[in-house]
Formats: C-alpha cells, sequence, structure tokens
C-alpha cells in the first residue's frame, strides 16, 4: 500500500511557528514519530509538501521519506483552508493508498481486511451540539451555496461525517469525485478570495470530513474503519487516544485539536521521542533553538501572566534580575542538559538509581515567598502555577532553558526547599541524598521508617521530574 502525507506551511516557518502546537518543536517531533511509525511497517511512504516543507523536514532533518514531491506554494489557498492541502494530494493520487496525518502515529500496520477496502476512513464520527454549531456558521452564512444533498445532510440530527487522519483506499474514481466537489465548493462559495468575508469561516471539518461523509451516505459507499466503531465528535478522549504509556498496545494514537495544545500530552510525546529516538530530537532541537534560543530575551518576554507578579510583591524584580543574566546562562547550557531534563519519565524508578548522580540544574535561582501574602492570593497563585490545592506551596524555582520561553519557573514546598539548598555547591548520589532527607526529617519525627524513604524519594522524583534537579548515571 502506497502511503502519502502532507505538510503545507502556507508560507510560515516551521522553526518558527506552531501549526496549531504549542512549540515548533512539537510539531516537528509529531511528523517524525508518525513518518518513522510508518516507515516500520511500510515500504513507501510519500511527502508532498512545498519548497519550504522540504527544506526543514528533508534537508535539514532528513526525515527518511521514499519520495518528495515539491508540489504546492504559499498561495495554493488562505492559510485558515489548511485542510485543502490534504484534499489535493487525495486527488494527485493513481493507485490505492491511504494518507496519514502527521499528527497520527500507528504502532502497528492497519489490518488487512481494513487496508484492503476501496474506502478506508480512521472512524466515522458521531455530530452532536458541537459540530452543529460549527454547521450552523456555515449555513447561516447567506454568501454560502451548498449542493442540496449537503444541506439536507447538515439538517439531520447527527451529521454524516468522517474523521480523515487516517483516509484512502482502492476507489480512486470515488475519492476523485469527493477531491472535484470539495474543490468546486471552494471556487464557487470564494474561499479563497480573502476579500470575502465568508472566507474566513473555518471549514476544514466540513470540506473534507462532511463532504466526504454526505457524498458516501447518498451513494451508499461503505466506508471500512481503522478504529472500528463511530467516535463522538468530542470523544477523542487523552486515554484512548494520547497515552504514550501504552503506544505499544494502541492501534493508533492522534494528537488532535485541543490535545496539541496541552502541556502534559506533549510533554509525554516529547519524552517519548527522548528515549526512542534521541537523536532525531537532539536534532530538531539544535535546529529549532538555533533559530529562536533568545527571541524571549531580546523582547524581554517572560513566561508568567502578570496576575503572577501583582500576588507576589518583589518577584518581578527577581525575574527581571535573572533575565539580566540569563542569555549569558543559557550559552553555557549544554543541549545534553536540556535532553536529560526531556527524557526524564514521570514513571522513573527512582529506586533504582540510587547510585546515580544528582545536582542543581544549571542557573538554577530560588524564591521565596512571604509569609506576608494572604492565604486567598497563595490559593490563586496555586491554580495559575498548576499546583494542587493541598500543595503547601512556600517557594519557586526558576531556571534558564534553551526553550523559547527562556526560563522555567517550579512551585516547591519546605523539604524541597531544602533538598536545594543541600545541592547548592554540590552532587550528592541518590543514596545520599535519600539519607540526608531522612536523617533531617528524623531530627523532628523520630526514628526512620519505610513510609518515610517513600516520602524522600517522592521529593527527589518530583525535582527530577521538574527539571529542577538533574539525574546522571
Amino acid at each position: 500500500m502506497r502511503i502519502v502525507q502532507t505538510f503545507w506551511t502556507a508560507g510560515r516557518d516551521p522553526l518558527e511557528h506552531g501549526f496549531g502546537w504549542l512549540r515548533p518543536e512539537y510539531n516537528l517531533m509529531s511528523w517524525a514519530l508518525s513518518l518513522l511509525s510508518l516507515r516500520k511497517h511500510y515500504d513507501e511512504v510519500a511527502l508532498y509538501t512545498d519548497e519550504q516543507g522540504k527544506h526543514v523536514l528533508i534537508d535539514l532533518l532528513h526525515l527518511p521519506y521514499t519520495e518528495v514531491n515539491v508540489v504546492y506554494d504559499k498561495h495554493l489557498c488562505l492559510p485558515q483552508h489548511w485542510a485543502y492541502a490534504k484534499i489535493k494530494t487525495y486527488s494527485l493520487q493513481t493507485k490505492p493508498f491511504l494518507h496519514i496525518d502527521g499528527d497520527v502515529y500507528l504502532p502497528k500496520p492497519i489490518p488487512e481486511e481494513v487496508i484492503s477496502a476501496p474506502l478506508i476512513a480512521q472512524n466515522r464520527e458521531i455530530g452532536t451540539v458541537y459540530y452543529k454549531r460549527m454547521m450552523d456558521r456555515i449555513l447561516l452564512e447567506p454568501a454560502i451555496k451548498l449542493p442540496t444533498y449537503i444541506e439536507e445532510a447538515l439538517r439531520r440530527e447527527s451529521i454524516a461525517s468522517y474523521n480523515m487522519g487516517v483516509f484512502g483506499g482502492s476507489d480512486l474514481e470515488f475519492i476523485h469525485h469527493f477531491c472535484a466537489e470539495a474543490a468546486s465548493f471552494m471556487e464557487k462559495n470564494g474561499m479563497n478570495d480573502s476579500t470575502r468575508r465568508q472566507s474566513f469561516i473555518d471549514c476544514n471539518v466540513f470540506f473534507e470530513q462532511v463532504i466526504f461523509g454526505g457524498m458516501a451516505d447518498r451513494y451508499g459507499k461503505e466506508v471500512a474503519s481503522v478504529i472500528g466503531r463511530a467516535i463522538r465528535d468530542e470523544g477523542y478522549t487523552r486515554q484512548e487516544f494520547c497515552n504514550f504509556s501504552r503506544y505499544e498496545d494502541s492501534r493508533l494514537l492522534h494528537l488532535l485539536g485541543g490535545h496539541k495544545r496541552n502541556k502534559c500530552v506533549t510533554q509525554s510525546m516529547e519524552k517519548f521521542m527522548v528515549i526512542h529516538h534521541a537523536d532525531l530530537v537532539e536534532s530538531i532541537l539544535k535546529v529549532v533553538y538555533k533559530r529562536n534560543r533568545y527571541n524571549c530575551l531580546s523582547c524581554r518576554r517572560i513566561p508568567v501572566s502578570n496576575a503572577v507578579y501583582r500576588l507576589i510583591p518583589g518577584f518581578e524584580e527577581f525575574i527581571s534580575g535573572i533575565l539580566t543574566t540569563c542569555g549569558q546562562t543559557a550559552k553555557h547550557i549544554p543541549l545534553h542538559e536540556e535532553m536529560r531534563r526531556l527524557g526524564t519519565l514521570p514513571c522513573l524508578d527512582i529506586q533504582k538509581e540510587h547510585e546515580s548522580i544528582v545536582k542543581r540544574t544549571t542557573g538554577l535561582s530560588v524564591f521565596s515567598l512571604s509569609e506576608n501574602i494572604p492565604q486567598k492570593d497563595v490559593e490563586k497563585l496555586k491554580i495559575l502555577l498548576g499546583c494542587e490545592r493541598n500543595f503547601p506551596l512556600t517557594h519557586l524555582a526558576v531556571y534558564p532553558s534553551l526553550r523559547q520561553d527562556m526560563l522555567e519557573i517550579v512551585p516547591l514546598e519546605g523539604m524541597c526547599f531544602g533538598i536545594l539548598m543541600a545541592l547548592e555547591g554540590k552532587i550528592m548520589t541518590v543514596d545520599e541524598l535519600t539519607n540526608y532527607i531522612t536523617h533531617e526529617v528524623c531530627r523532628y519525627r523520630g526514628i526512620v521508617s519505610e513510609p518515610l524513604l517513600v516520602f524522600a524519594m517522592q521529593h527527589i522524583k518530583y525535582l527530577i521530574n521538574t527539571g529542577t534537579l538533574l539525574l546522571e548515571n
């Protein structure tokens, strides 16, 4: 089976633009993981892209596509209609194919009974209020004209739609018919004319998923599903589609929509990539950081909200002082240090690392919260920093990063602060640090017990997972 992917940049630089992801490097890591998962099962994976896309994915990152087609330019359509580039790729296929989005990963090959079907999609979608509101914006725009059968489909209680994270098949005649229908919708309604109001309506789901669903229903076409069941439009859960801890057991993962902007999800993908494809992650970080490393410093952008400053007296001055030296410090942060932070899994078994070295991360500073801050402000601060409600917040750790944000800010409680102070200017093994914690606690609580050892390990693990401590074998 021929596998194809579409990477259209619309003239935007992939080293600076996230394309819906929190950061540019997450987008590139996703493309790399998607391709590598495909190459594990399929010999032929073709890329359809533009010059900008080829420069980054092929010339800089050397991703192992077997075929590269530079067939698009930045004027293919308006940037907001990004799904149209995929439809153009479908229309160019002359033999059975599967198109896989760059945010879809296949731990296992698609079953033969699915891949041999005339028409294939990831799954049928059950439209709910979410889709209804989206489609109503199209129906209520008088300048948009739709085929009668599509209008009828949109007015049904459940809108016909297919998720096309995976799409293709051998019925090329019908697929090309669908592509022509989508192109006709774009042309007849002036969707590429930026002077017309309707061109700014988000129609991607409509002209890709809904038009195909409406046509498939109208012509009685059966569509094989990779997932094997229909899913509600708001039903793509993190547990099922973004769980990298169960990667090998999953049929597919798909980081669609808001999952791309979920910090826990994106960091989980990043850690997975560091463990399994560290060299490629290093290449991605090098090309992105080379471009963006000091952007934040030059514009004095600080990676916390102004609300935080209003809640913490003196914190803005503290951060400003760090930023004056941050650029110089960041120059001396080894890339392997950043990689080590990224590769620390939440499931780290710290008890197996008893002989490993722990040390404070480069350039770490600690800010002590005043006891005079009203408790209501402390509670607000916890929300802003993503702390649990019962987290006994006493300090903030701040350290320079190679990230675009330049500074990472980590909430601390008293014992974590004590650990960081114990490691100021020195390093210890995990055993030595554990002994220190238990000794200090014993001064107040009595003899060492198993729960106390677990308590010590939990604090060390938290500091390692937040990047404030580095673990070295």
